[in-house]
Order: C-alpha cells, then sequence, then structure tokens
C-alpha cells in the first residue's frame, strides 16, 4: 500500500504529496485540502486526479514556483491543467506543471499593472490546435472568474500553444517554431494573391501546411500519383505552390518534394476557388 503524505495545500481540492515510492504528485480530489496541514495523511481513495513529478528537476522548478508565487494561482493552474487533460487525449509532460503556472502568474502581473502582450500568432493557432484552443478559452475564462481578473483574448492562443506542448512533450518554442513557419508561408501566400478568412478552405489549407511541415521534419513526405495532372489542369496555381515550397524548403533547410508540392496546390486552388484569385 503506498502511503501519501501532505507536502503542501495548493486549494480544497489540490494538494502536493510525498509517496513511501519517494516519488512526489500533485493529487486532485474533492475536499482533499480543505482543513488539512503538511503532514498529514491522505488516501487513494480520496484521489479523483494524481500527476506525478518524476525528476528531481521538475520537482526543484515546483518548488521554486511554490515559494515565489500566489498558492491561489498555483491550485486554480493545476485545476486547469487537470480539466484540460481530462478532455485532450494523451498524456501530457509533467514540465507544464511549472511552466503554465509561471505564465499564469506574470499573464496575471501584466493585467493587473496594465500592460499586455499580444500573440502575433493568435490566427494561426486557433486553426492548428483547436482542440487545445477551445479548452483554452473555457480555461481563460474560468481563471478570468476565479481570480477577477480579464486576461486578454491573446492569453487564449498561449495557453493552447502550452497544452499542445504538454501533450507532444515539447518545450512551448518548440511549437512555436511551426507557427511561425505556418504564418510566414501564410503572409507569402497572400503577397501572390490568395485570401485567408474563417472559412473551411483556410482551415483545411493551415492544417495541411502544419502537417506538411512536421513531414518533411520527420522526412515522411507524401508521395502524389496524381502530380502531373495536377500540374496540367492547375498549372498557375502549381507554379505559386512551388515558389511557396521553396520558400519553406530554405526555411528548414530541407527539401519539399514535388509530390508535396502538388497537395499543397490542390488546397490553393480551393482557396483560389473561393476568392477566385
Amino acid at each position: 500500500m503506498i502511503e501519501r503524505k501532505i507536502v503542501h495545500v495548493l486549494s480544497h481540492n489540490i494538494v502536493m504529496a510525498h509517496l513511501s515510492t519517494g516519488k512526489n504528485s500533485i493529487a486532485f480530489g474533492k475536499g482533499i485540502g480543505f482543513m488539512k496541514n503538511p503532514g498529514m495523511n491522505i488516501t487513494k481513495s480520496e484521489i479523483t486526479q494524481e500527476f506525478l513529478l518524476h525528476t528531481s528537476e521538475v520537482l526543484k522548478n515546483y518548488e521554486q514556483i511554490l515559494n515565489a508565487v500566489d498558492v491561489k494561482i498555483i491550485g486554480l493552474t493545476e485545476e486547469v491543467i487537470a480539466y484540460a487533460k481530462g478532455i485532450l487525449e494523451g498524456a501530457f509532460s509533467e514540465t507544464i506543471h511549472a511552466s503554465l503556472v509561471d505564465h499564469i502568474n506574470f499573464a496575471v502581473e501584466r493585467q493587473k499593472r496594465g500592460t499586455y502582450i499580444t500573440n502575433p500568432f493568435a490566427y494561426e493557432i486557433q486553426y492548428m490546435y483547436p482542440e487545445e484552443y477551445k479548452v483554452a478559452k473555457k480555461s481563460v475564462d474560468f481563471l478570468n472568474d476565479h481570480l477577477g481578473v480579464k486576461l486578454p483574448e491573446d492569453e487564449i492562443a498561449f495557453l493552447a500553444m502550452h497544452f499542445n506542448a504538454a501533450r507532444n512533450k515539447e518545450k512551448p518554442t518548440d511549437s512555436l517554431a511551426i507557427v511561425r513557419i505556418v504564418s510566414q508561408t501564410i503572409e507569402s501566400a497572400k503577397e501572390l494573391g490568395f485570401h485567408f478568412d474563417d472559412s473551411f478552405s483556410t482551415l483545411r489549407f493551415i492544417s495541411h501546411l502544419k502537417g506538411l511541415i512536421e513531414r518533411v521534419k520527420q522526412r515522411k513526405t507524401l508521395q502524389n500519383s496524381l502530380l502531373d495532372k495536377i500540374n496540367e489542369e492547375y498549372g498557375d496555381t502549381y507554379v505559386k505552390a512551388k515558389v511557396l515550397s521553396l520558400m519553406l524548403s530554405d526555411t528548414l533547410q530541407m527539401e519539399v518534394p514535388d509530390d508535396e508540392t502538388g497537395y499543397l496546390t490542390i488546397h490553393l486552388e480551393r482557396l483560389r476557388c473561393v476568392h477566385h484569385v
């Protein structure tokens, strides 16, 4: 039987515990922290969700956060993480506990000072990571309600990036690198005469572009048996797709093969038909 001893009470429903196995965890349960103090034991039956902090580095970072940040913000952030984990598939990286608390704490401080950071990629993030964005929107509403603040809408995109990075065991900066490339490609496509809005064609294009970048990076690009036919039927659009492919090749320092350019042509052609480029 694994025993759990409370190290920190983060809220009525969240505690940080030390396990008899030597590990530490963030434990969730209705009323699990109510009228509790460090040193008290909690039982497995009191826990509805539990996140283990496996490495000493993660634990050290979290301890630093605990000493520097209002415990209310920590508790509410952990509720946001639990909510996100309950909806989004896949295991989350344990680093999100310290990184998201840190981010939200600074966001709250900025809001109270009346200073705001805009997210230049909010548009792309909304379409690239729709599941995370939806969860992030509810999370920001929750934080605003419980902290008595009014975090700007750009924070939704920032939180969505944290959720995406945690799902893929990446740093938020790694996910942001792909978002930045997508944004640059869209700007280049606009210069070539294409238009982007809230249409399904735009959503499909951004989603395809994200997948293309990931496939090129992983060297798992697609074959395209219709390449000659696509080039023949949509010659003008193919030329523009080739321009974008060459730009992507230069940015990624990896070749975007013609087969992928063919698929990119199809998505650009859909955009062209919608807006009559």
